[in-house]
């Protein structure tokens, strides 16, 4: 299993403790290689550096930042935020929350996707808004957006259904009809969710705009207000394109969520109108054809996780059932160049039955 490293001041002109790998697997620099200039190995960090968790010292891996310990904390963090009553100043919680999306994304961003397609151990509200604000920071990366207004549009993607958090639980397991009711909060709730927000000391405009169009679609399809083109911010778009995906990739009472790779073509294919096509675009390629989180069954029958993504080549991925569908003692790395451990299809999450242990898949934890 592949984890962060990063090619500090100390190591130059020494030889590298470890193999260095990108974030796809392909590996940069043999262990014992030397570098001297640091501006080469600045550009190398900027790419990402991973290295096996079995040839990292101890010290090494107590000092890297499990995404799944941050957003752990993120997720009880936004759920005490919502409770927040109105003259209370919510904005510097929300923002801190906003910059550890951003540090868990720059750490790993397919233990981040993974997170989003496997974790189930918060409220639905809560952990959608965190998926979303997780995808749009992986795309807004791609975009080089500027940092003020992407951690703006990080805020609003955090509490864009903040007007609506009870009922939006409340629906998600639920078979029955909505009844009129319910089908005006729903319609209501991002101006609800705005004024929310302005009730609890929130004045950034790009924020709470982004929060009042998150529904709104280029096609003039959207709501509450029909905004078409060009009238729609970035912002907006990106987390109506994220809301999508990550309502897609979720499980419904009248539905299995769908893999993450098949919710991407639904949108790049255009079956749901109105979104941002070059932001569709980025997402599908930043997904891949194989997206991390992914179940797969494998030619041993034994299902796995994909946990890297590597494009044009065989993805990584990590056994977790054996072929009775029952848990390993221990997630186990296997090789899908190999026959016996070839990817053979893929395997429907199913929130009752796969629960795992992030930590050790990623191998954040021994």
């Amino acid at each position: 299993m592949l984890r962060p490293v990063e090619i500090k001041p100390e190591l130059l002109g020494q030889p590298l403790p470890w193999d260095v790998y990108d974030r796809y697997g392909v590996l940069l620099l043999a262990k014992g290689a030397m570098l001297d200039d640091a501006a080469q190995a600045a550009r190398l960090n900027a790419r990402k550096l991973f290295a096996r968790a079995e040839d990292l010292g101890d010290l090494e891996v107590s000092e890297i930042l499990s995404p799944f310990t941050a957003l752990a904390e993120v997720v009880a963090t936004l759920a005490g935020a919502f409770e927040a009553g109105a003259g209370q100043d919510v904005a510097p919680q929300v923002l801190r929350m906003a910059d550890t999306v951003r540090a868990v994304v720059a750490t790993d961003q397919d233990a981040c996707l993974g997170w989003i397609a496997l974790d189930r151990s918060a409220s639905y509200c809560v952990r959608h808004s965190i998926a979303v604000a997780l995808v749009c920071e992986l795309i807004a990366n791609e975009l080089g957006l500027p940092p003020v207004e992407q951690r703006s549009m990080l805020g609003a993607a955090l509490t864009m259904n903040v007007g609506m958090r009870a009922l939006q639980d409340r629906l998600t397991g639920r078979s029955a009809q909505l009844d009129p009711g319910e089908r005006a909060a729903i319609a209501a709730h991002p101006e609800r969710s705005r004024a929310w927000l302005q009730a609890r000391g929130v004045v950034d405009d790009v924020w709470l705009a982004a929060v009042a169009d998150h529904h709104e679609l280029l096609d003039g399809s959207g709501y509450p207000r029909g905004l078409a083109a060009s009238t729609i911010a970035l912002p907006a778009r990106l987390i109506a394109l994220a809301d999508i995906y990550c309502a897609k990739t979720g499980e419904r009472f009248y539905r299995p969520p769908k893999l993450p790779s098949a919710a991407a073509q639904d949108i790049l294919r255009g079956r749901r109108s109105g979104v941002d096509p070059m932001l569709a675009g980025i997402l599908f390629r930043l997904l891949g054809a194989h997206p991390p989180g992914t179940l797969v069954r494998l030619a041993n029958r034994e299902v796995a996780v994909i946990t890297h993504n590597a494009p044009g080549g065989q993805p990584r991925v990590v056994s977790v059932l054996n072929p009775g569908d029952e848990p390993l003692p221990q997630p186990t790395a296997r090789e899908t160049s190999k026959l016996a451990t070839a990817v053979r299809g893929f395997v429907t999450f199913d929130p009752a039955v796969h629960r795992f242990d992030l930590e050790r898949i990623w191998g954040y934890a021994p």
